[in-house]
């Protein structure tokens, strides 16, 4: 009977927060200048236990929690985890003369994972991959006549994953491989780009002239693989130390594009439509997801505190995204954290038997703009809110960031995003031994 109600619990908790994520945009909502080059900016910064530590997670292999970062890490998985998030950003965008803020929220993840045998666990999920969303302007002389440039860009691609983790080695309990554990994501990437061009004559004597809208549509489709391992070695009785390593393979992307080229008079009160200069429609061309490469450690120290650490290359400027180099530049990523747990005795107290999370993050980014390659710094903590008498969590991440710079005209932007995450375990999947 108390477990009946403790179900009923974990369902309510469920619709509730399916509903909140369905009532915000599930589209990505970017809003960057940097968003321009490539596919957009890479907007998934892990799930919320991952994000709060920087977005670290290549050695992490909590049997509570999922990783996306590591398919290896399906093989600790004791129970069945359900976790979906979240997103809500503030974000000020400077240059030399002005300041711009917003605020928006977006979906954040949804994925569910449990273990298919003792050595074998098993994880799908759908995730945002990259964001685009801009709105650029600039005047330019053109035959003694000024014209204004207005560039907007928006939507973004998304990936459906299913990974597989593998240790063979658990079914020996003496060996001494027993830590060591491989995995593998196969991944479909999906989604649409959308790039508008305006060219507008400007002065009082301009209302009839021809304006032009230049406009590009893509879409893609496309699947890529992602490997891993992990291998644990116990240091002390208390203190383990993991290893873990990935290695993303270069992605096909089937690209289909429709280009247009429109004329129009603009005039105070609405713009008019005069014909069609160019139409072309499905044109197919092939892109390509970059590989990458990753590595890192995690050393746990009892129930209490456990350090991460580790480094990420992904190769936008070896593995052009549609054949050529397009101002990319491989990046780069350093990311840490630290999370403690008081793991106190006593039943009671809500402050000793919460996660507390810290951690930061170096990103040198693959947009090469006036022989400058744009940097992001971020600093990241967060809070694990265990359910009573459950290893089910919500978990609250804060990342503050700041990417580009001020200088040559360009950019910088400062941003605030919160993502808020439920962890549900259970053994939905999982036959009992007794009735």
């Amino acid at each position: 009977m108390f477990r009946k109600i403790i179900k009923t619990k974990y369902n309510l908790y469920l619709i509730v927060f399916l509903l909140l994520t369905c009532n915000v945009k599930a589209q990505n909502t970017t809003n960057s200048i940097y968003s321009r080059g490539g596919y957009g900016l890479e907007t998934f910064k892990g799930f919320s236990s991952q994000m709060a530590l920087g977005g670290s997670g290549i050695a992490s292999n909590n049997p509570w929690n999922l990783n996306y970062s590591n398919p290896a890490s399906n093989a600790a998985l004791r129970l069945t985890v359900f976790t979906a998030g979240i997103n809500g950003m503030y974000k000020q965008q400077l240059n030399f003369a002005d300041t711009v803020s917003e605020m928006n929220g977006s979906f954040g993840y949804i994925a569910l994972g449990f273990p298919v045998t003792k050595w074998w666990g098993l994880s799908f999920g759908l995730i945002p991959y990259t964001g685009v969303g801009y709105n650029v302007k600039d005047t330019v002389a053109y035959a003694k006549q000024n014209i204004a440039g207005t560039y907007k860009g928006s939507g973004g691609l998304n990936k459906l994953y299913l990974a597989n983790g593998l240790n063979p080695f658990k079914i020996f309990s003496d060996s001494i491989m027993r830590g060591f554990s491989v995995g593998f994501n196969t991944e479909f990437t999906f989604g649409s780009i959308n790039n508008e061009e305006y060219r507008d004559f400007l002065g009082s004597d301009t209302t009839y002239y021809l304006n032009i809208l230049n406009n590009t549509y893509h879409s893609y489709n496309g699947v890529s693989f992602l490997i891993g391992a992990q291998h644990t070695i116990n240091i002390k009785d208390d203190t383990k130390l993991t290893l873990g390593f990935s290695y993303g393979l270069k992605g096909r992307l089937n690209t289909q594009s429709t280009l247009s080229s429109e004329r129009y008079f603009r005039t105070s009160s609405a713009s008019n439509k005069v014909d069609t200069a160019y139409y072309l429609n499905s044109q197919k061309t092939i892109g390509y997801l970059p590989s990458q490469y990753c590595f890192g450690f995690n050393v746990q120290m009892g129930p209490k505190i456990n350090y991460t650490l580790e480094y990420k290359v992904v190769k936008w400027g070896k593995d052009s995204i549609s054949g050529n180099l397009n101002n990319l530049k491989d990046s780069r990523i350093i990311a840490a954290g630290i999370q403690y747990y008081p793991n106190s005795q006593s039943p009671d107290g809500f402050f000793n038997h919460a996660y507390y999370r810290l951690g930061f993050k170096n990103t040198v980014m693959p947009f090469y703009l006036n022989n400058l390659q744009i940097q992001e710094h971020a600093l990241t903590a967060g809070i694990g809110i265990p359910f009573r008498k459950s290893v089910s969590t919500v978990n609250i991440g804060i990342e503050l960031g700041r990417r580009g710079t001020v200088l040559d005209k360009m950019v910088k932007e400062k941003y605030i995003l919160l993502n808020v995450g439920l962890s549900i375990n259970d053994r939905w999947f999982i036959k009992s031994k007794y009735d």
